[in-house]
């Protein structure tokens, strides 16, 4: 069904005096309220053609009325549906639908017809459109609310965008979002050059203070994956859980790449090889130094040593290309710093510094998995949790000014909208795409704009 709609605006201005800010400045102001007017007007149009189809069947056939007039049979128990697509005309709801939109409160009167054959009365707008009986939102308003909610605070959302909602209402989009049951699927280890985990701190109901773990997998191509978030979760559940959305691979096994959380020196043991971050290690190895009674005057040559040992750089460039020398170049370094940090274990025990030594004796199995990977298949894997740590600044400076009192229900589902679209956008956009039932069954073009004198001026 092709229509075109006529739309009238009438403008004066000042001539010689507008400017293009005032001119921009008034088409936002009538914007919203104009496209409530089309799409008033676009359904009005709908609601008039599914009726004069489904009481005219002489007239249309079957498959002008295919997917039209689907009705529960009046008095059925077990809300069958009613096989009639025949129907009388009988008038108008006494109350309009309310329904709000992404351009504000819609009023629209909705046909009733009875049908022929049962004698239901309903109106086929709604159940063409695939509008609920009670709602009261179209989904886009959702997917407004939601974006809005990722950008800013509810007090913001409401005073700034002017989205005509309650704060509870915001909070129960939030809460009641499907986000938690989405985006599981399988991933592979194949594309993925290391996998990283952290937990940080929110403030939860009752002042209580919660823990939102999350873990993300990074590209060969150095962007991150969300592999999942998770609120007061133990790290062997969360294990689980990423372990049957990780399929393995047989090629090579990948770095998991930690700060020394408690808790993760064993996690996915089967599928990756722990990698202590190059930067954390020695921050925690000067705290262990200073619980032997070590000031930093005494400590900072020690520090120093073993930033030096493990900072092994390693070549860019394709590896089957690389000269012999520079793949044995990388593999002295290597062993030469794991025979010094192994010599500075014994001289720490030598000299009483137990802390010291026993931080570094666990240290040392772990602190070089990326350069082993590299030396064994060619793959430069992250050795820091850099990024990570960027995410949860992402998550951080949202999450901690609007998720105070939150559930942990709540605080999943905002931490992985806000890791799903600032990190997997193409993702983001087919999940709204599905949930809003975009399938390109509707096209609106502007035909033509045409400027006319007014009879009044």
């Amino acid at each position: 069904m092709k229509q075109e709609i006529h739309i009238t605006l009438r403008f004066n201005l000042a001539t010689g005096k507008v400017n293009l800010n005032e001119i921009v400045y008034r088409l936002k102001e009538i914007r919203d309220a104009l496209m409530l007017e089309v799409l008033k007007k676009i359904l009005m149009s709908y609601d008039d053609l599914i009726v004069e189809r489904l009481s005219k069947t002489k007239v249309y056939g079957s498959k002008d009325r295919k997917g039209l007039g689907r009705h529960i049979r009046k008095n059925e128990p077990e809300n069958r549906l009613c096989r009639g697509r025949k129907v009388r005309k009988r008038g108008y709801r006494q109350e309009p639908r309310n329904i709000s939109t992404v351009f504000g409160g819609l009023k629209l009167s909705v046909r009733v017809v009875e049908c022929c054959r049962c004698g239901a009365r309903y109106s086929p707008l709604l159940t063409a459109l695939d509008i609920e009986p009670y709602a009261r939102k179209e989904t886009n308003f959702e997917h407004e609310v939601i974006e809005s909610v990722i950008d800013t605070n509810y007090r913001r959302l409401i005073d700034g965008r002017s989205i005509d909602i309650s704060l509870g209402g915001i909070h129960n989009i939030v809460v009641g979002s499907d986000i938690g049951e989405t985006f599981q699927e399988t991933v592979s280890t194949e594309g993925l050059s290391a996998i990283m985990a952290d937990g940080t701190g929110v403030k939860q109901k009752g002042g209580n203070k919660g823990e939102l773990r999350a873990v993300i997998g990074i590209t060969k191509g150095g962007r991150v994956k969300p592999l999942g978030c998770f609120v007061n979760t133990p790290w062997p559940e969360v294990e689980q859980r990423i372990k049957h959305r990780i399929k393995e691979t047989d090629q090579y096994n990948i770095p998991f790449v930690y700060d020394g959380e408690p808790g993760l020196d064993d996690f996915l043991a089967d599928v990756a090889e722990s990698q202590r971050c190059t930067w954390h290690g020695p921050r925690g190895f000067y705290h262990s130094l200073w619980q032997d009674g070590l000031k930093k005057k005494g400590s900072q040559p020690y520090t120093d040593k073993m930033k030096q040992l493990i900072g092994i750089e390693l070549p860019e460039g394709d590896f089957e290309i690389l000269k012999e020398e520079d793949k044995a170049q990388v593999r002295n370094k290597y062993e030469t710093s794991k025979t010094e940090i192994q010599e500075l274990i014994k001289t720490f025990y030598a000299k009483g510094y137990d802390h010291g030594a026993t931080y570094l004796e666990k240290l040392s199995n772990r602190l070089f998995s990326n350069v082993e990977l590299w030396l064994e298949t060619g793959v430069i894997a992250p050795k820091t949790t850099s990024l990570l740590e960027r995410v949860f600044r992402e998550i951080g400076r949202r999450l901690k000014k609007i998720a105070w009192g939150w559930s942990d229900k709540a605080v999943t589902n905002i931490s992985k909208m806000i890791m799903i679209r600032q990190y997997s956008r193409d993702e983001w956009k087919k999940y709204w795409k599905k949930k809003l039932g975009i399938r390109g069954y509707f096209n609106i073009q502007i035909a033509s704009v045409q400027i006319t004198g007014c009879h009044n001026f």
